[in-house]
């Protein structure tokens, strides 16, 4: 099954997200195996539930990859929803080499289950022990400590929480003790500078996926200069909200930090007294 990854992760319209509910008759279990609906598991938009941390992988060619992994599992009808058979679709993917889109046999998952199977999955291909050695029992209320043993960060300010504009792909979504998904798209505030290569599943032990770019964001209307320096001139400004690429240099001048950012491609800085690095 050959998949358009690039379609759902740099989404410019629908911001969206692996989710999984229920089964086909909107219940939590008794179902039959696979998806009957393609509902079970799907790529939807994302929404509040409301979250209360975001789990973040550091490497993003990690989330990258756990991105892929969710988007190939709604995409196959084989996998469905059932909290009573929830570890069925792990065993499978065992069995196919850790590609949710070659699973042929029909099984199960959940919400916890599927997003905990593909972080595995993404520790086996990429060869990362802590991924490979998350447990398969993990639920909604043990996710975010077992998650974060494991070396994931625990994201809970309300930017991450309330939209979808800086959330990476890969991130999980977690209502402690409810439900958990897994972010797909890039957030419009971080989409990267350039598009990333993003190679197969099965080759993704081989090939690294790029790495998402920095960007500066603006906490208030500020200016964007040719120079670090308040007396340099102003090449535009960065509204409250909005962000530009970060080019990877910080300068202190005057006392005051600035960072290097690309604008409209050319270089520009911005202060650091009304933004930051995300």
């Amino acid at each position: 099954m050959a998949i358009d990854f690039k379609k759902y992760i740099m989404s410019t319209g629908k911001h969206y997200i692996a989710n999984s509910g229920s089964d086909e008759n909107k219940k939590y279990h008794g179902g039959k195996a696979g998806d009957q609906t393609g509902h079970e598991a799907e790529l939807k938009g994302w929404y509040s539930r409301p979250w209360t941390v975001v789990l973040r992988w550091p490497d993003p060619a990690v989330g990258l990859l756990i991105a892929q992994l969710g988007i190939a599992m709604c995409l196959n009808n084989k996998i469905g929803y059932d909290q009573y058979q929830r570890k069925t679709y792990w065993t499978q993917l065992e069995k196919v080499g850790y590609d949710p889109s070659k699973i042929t046999a029909p099984c199960e998952e959940d919400c916890t289950a599927g997003v905990t199977a593909n972080c595995k999955a993404a520790g086996y291909l990429m060869g990362i022990k802590a991924l490979k050695n998350l447990p398969t029992s993990v639920y909604s209320g043990s996710m975010k400590g077992t998650f974060v043993r494991a070396g994931f960060l625990a994201l809970t300010d309300k930017k991450y929480l309330n939209n979808a504009n800086y959330l990476l792909p890969g991130d999980i979504l977690l209502y402690e003790g409810h439900h958990a998904a897994t972010n797909i798209s890039y957030g419009k505030s971080v989409r990267p500078f350039k598009v990333p290569t993003l190679s197969p599943i099965s080759e993704a032990v081989n090939v690294p996926v790029p790495a998402a770019t920095a960007h500066v964001i603006a906490t208030g209307d500020v200016n964007v200069r040719s120079a670090p320096g308040v007396g340099n001139r102003v090449l535009g400004v960065l509204k409250k909200g909005n962000s530009l690429p970060y080019q990877g240099e910080k300068k202190v001048v005057d006392g005051r930090t600035w960072f290097l950012v690309d604008y409209e491609n050319e270089n520009g800085w911005v202060s650091s007294k009304y933004s930051e690095i995300i």
